[in-house]
């Protein structure tokens, strides 16, 4: 359902949608019928396929109703049939939001101009929080992104810095049922200021860091999001103070998709 639901953005990205399983076809056209779901369903039956290419659950028992499902996840394949990305899941149960699948596991530009969103600037830094969604459903994962831009010239420190210094941190916070994940850092450049010995890891101009989130919760019409992000600011020849900063949304609460009988 949640393909079905962005199958625009993922065309709109160059991305042809479709899905396999272990289920029957006969259930796969019953499916694709209650839901509207109109891209292909490929059925493997008796999970052929799955175990071939090596997406076989390992975790469900053999003797647990389930048993043949794959990992849940994407795969991104180009047009000369080789695989270019991949997002997988470890639990079953869970599935990752339209915008996260292609931000975050297909690299590909999507539009999240409507999705929950909070910023703030503070002197020559911007600071913002993107959900990858329009809303987080029960056992369901997206994707925070939090951006710091910064002033031409300047620059943050990254995870690792010398004693003294101040490393760029993102800690976010939210209710019992939200589950979140470590923060994901790109890469640092390295860097010297003039006159002093240590070498910094720093990132340049800006940085996007990524934070999974998975709900458990079941009610309630928004999660409640606290951002806080710690970070010091240098140019060419000094560090500044060190700042914190603070950002709140509300990601709204989706509703699970299920199948609408007609």
């Amino acid at each position: 359902m949640e393909l079905q639901n962005h199958k625009a953005e993922f065309e709109a990205a160059g991305i042809s949608v479709f899905a396999i399983s272990y289920d029957p076809v006969k259930a796969q056209s019953r499916f694709a019928e209650e839901s509207g779901i109109d891209y292909p369903l490929l059925a493997d039956e008796g999970s052929a396929v799955i175990k071939e290419i090596g997406l076989l659950n390992t975790l469900v028992k053999e003797d647990e109703p389930v048993y043949g499902i794959p990992f849940p996840g994407s795969y991104l394949v180009g047009e000369d049939g080789l695989v270019e990305e991949k997002f997988f899941h470890r639990e079953y149960q869970v599935r990752a939001t339209g915008a996260t699948v292609l931000r975050s596991g297909f690299r590909a530009a999507v539009d999240l101009s409507a999705s929950p969103h909070a910023e703030l600037t503070d002197g020559d830094a911007k600071l913002a929080a993107t959900f990858g969604g329009d809303g987080l459903a029960f056992m369901q994962h997206g994707d925070l992104y939090v951006r710091i831009e910064l002033a031409e010239g300047l620059h943050v420190n990254g995870p690792d810095v010398p004693e003294g210094y101040f490393a760029t941190e993102v800690r976010v916070t939210g209710p019992d049922g939200l589950r979140i994940g470590e923060p994901e850092f790109p890469p640092t450049a390295p860097f010297r200021i003039e006159g002093l010995d240590e070498q910094f890891q720093v990132f340049e101009g800006g940085v996007e860091v990524v934070v999974p989130l998975i709900s458990a919760l079941r009610e309630g019409e928004s999660v409640p999001v606290e951002v806080e992000v710690q970070y010091q600011a240098c140019n060419d020849r000094e560090c500044f103070l060190p700042k914190t900063d603070r950002l709140q949304l509300d990601v709204p609460v989706a509703a699970l998709n299920m199948p609408q009988r007609r």
